[in-house]
């Protein structure tokens, strides 16, 4: 009986201490905490960790249906910009992440240089608004993760304004990194960016210094299964790529999708799992390069019907980088990348030096893996069987992924060659 006894206290000091140390946990961090939580003070390093984010802000925003057509606008603008016989990937949506970022750090006539481009037609507030709601619905579907990040040179203070707005617009984590030591700030941030795209991104930034203010990150990854299937091949198959012809891997199948047949090419989309997303393939008539293919056929999966559909197409496995500076004069961005930012850190200006994207596509009988992340970096004080429709692709051709409710478009790419 004893025993019993001693057994049910203990067990009674257990369960109040459990209680105890729930009821000292806060559930949320409070109002006036936020400054205290991530706004770092000169000379102070904080940890990169999400900071304090308005969820009600995710909530409540309003989706403007103009920034898809703006989104796939950037995306046909990227797509322009890559060499005619490149062959990789890229997320036009994890730059256009990054530079919305950044355009809260610049004054009102900077934030619309820079927006003319991204996202033209809209105001400031309303691209803030719309990428809430975006990233609250791509998110929906497991698979599916966006992260951003906001690291200061613990040299100078983080913008109050600047980093509550990427938080509560973007889920935009907060930290600041002593740059005094670069090597060691550079393998942060790169480790970020590895983890945050599930290793698929690694080394994007080559080199960060002591003059280093502040870097924008955009992780963007997305791991699918097929809703139906594709058959792999036995044996290889020919690809006739710019460089010749090719032995590769191909995946096969022949189901009801929707299909469209256009003056520059064919299109099917093939949804995944839970119908939420899809890729549209796209094989380009003879006479009309990939890129050019998706420029005149990005939004246009509305005129696409329902057909039977035979699709054969390469396995993919593609990993790139770009340097977005060299390619700003194509994307019209040169002017807004080439001025001061004022409102990123307190009581000075940040010129953009550099901007990468590191991009990695995985296409396979079973699904899609893609991963891509954005960096942008600013220096303080420096410049910057019967079918309707046979789909083969053993020639360049293209794919883009889109969120089927928005039409946003989260990766293309070009396959001139096989990989």
């Amino acid at each position: 009986m004893l025993k019993r006894i001693i057994s049910l206290l203990l067990a009674a000091i257990l369960v109040i201490a459990f209680a105890g140390c729930r009821n000292n946990t806060p559930a949320e961090a409070p109002e006036n905490g936020a400054k205290e939580g991530y706004i770092n003070q000169p000379g102070q390093a904080v940890p990169l960790s999400m900071n304090v984010t308005d969820a009600s802000i995710f909530d409540s925003s309003v989706y403007d249906h103009r920034f898809t057509d703006a989104n796939n606008a950037f995306a046909i603008t990227m797509t322009n910009a890559v060499a005619d016989d490149w062959t990789g990937v890229y997320s036009p949506l994890s730059l256009q992440i990054a530079l919305q970022i950044l355009s809260n750090g610049g004054d009102e006539e900077t934030a619309q240089a820079l927006l003319a481009t991204v996202c033209p037609g809209l105001t400031r507030s309303d691209v803030n608004a719309s990428s809430a709601k975006l990233l609250s619905m791509l998110m929906k579907t497991p698979g599916v993760t966006v992260n951003n990040a906001v690291v200061v040179n613990n040299a100078y203070q983080l913008s109050e304004e600047f980093a509550r707005t990427a938080a509560n617009y973007y889920r935009s984590s907060v930290g600041a990194l002593d740059f005094s030591n670069p090597d060691s700030a550079l393998k942060e941030l790169n480790g970020w960016i590895e983890q945050n795209t599930n290793g698929l991104v690694k080394e994007l930034i080559d080199r960060v210094g002591v003059d280093t203010a502040i870097v924008i990150l955009n992780a963007l990854t997305l791991e699918l299964k097929w809703e139906k299937p594709f058959i792999a091949m036995r044996g290889l198959s020919p690809f006739y790529g710019l460089k010749g012809e090719e032995y590769v891997a191909m995946i096969q199948k022949t189901d009801e999708l929707k299909f469209g047949v256009f003056d520059e090419g064919t299109m099917a989309l093939i949804p995944y799992e839970g119908g939420e997303y899809c890729m549209a393939v796209i094989l380009p008539e003879k006479d009309v390069s990939p890129k050019e293919a998706v420029s005149a056929l990005i939004g246009r999966t509305n005129e696409c019907k329902t057909g039977s559909v035979m699709i054969k197409m390469p396995k993919v496995d593609l990993n790139n980088k770009l340097d977005i500076i060299e390619m700003a004069d194509k994307l019209g961005l040169k002017e807004a990348l080439s001025a001061n930012y004022v409102n990123l850190i307190s009581d000075d200006s940040v010129s953009i030096t550099k901007v990468l994207q590191g991009a990695s596509l995985s296409v396979t009988e079973s699904g899609t893996i893609a991963a891509a992340a954005t960096a942008v970096i600013g220096t303080k004080g420096a410049s910057l069987s019967k079918t309707d429709v046979e789909i083969v692709c053993d020639r360049p051709y293209a794919m883009a992924i889109y969120h089927i409710e928005t039409g946003t478009v989260l990766f293309v790419s070009i396959v001139n060659d096989a990989a």
